[in-house]
C-alpha cells in the first residue's frame, strides 16, 4: 500500500482480476471493510488490517 492510497476515501480490493471487497476510510473511527457482497467485515484502525480483513473474508469463502 502506498502513501497515496491512505489518502483515497474508498479502495477497490483485488485478487488478481477480480474484486473481493473494498475498504472505506471513516476518519477519526478508522477504515470499514466491506466484502464482495458489500457486507461490513468491522472497523480497523489501519487500512492495511482492513484490506487483511477483506482477503480473510474471500479465503473463507471459497473454503466453504
Amino acid at each position: 500500500m502506498t502513501a497515496r492510497s491512505a489518502l483515497t476515501p474508498m479502495m477497490s480490493i483485488y485478487d488478481g482480476q477480480q474484486c473481493i471487497g473494498f475498504v472505506i476510510a471513516r476518519a477519526r473511527q478508522g477504515h470499514e471493510a466491506f466484502d464482495r457482497q458489500e457486507r461490513s467485515l468491522g472497523l480497523f484502525k489501519t487500512a492495511a488490517q482492513a484490506a487483511n480483513a477483506v482477503f480473510d473474508a474471500a479465503s473463507s469463502e471459497e473454503a466453504s
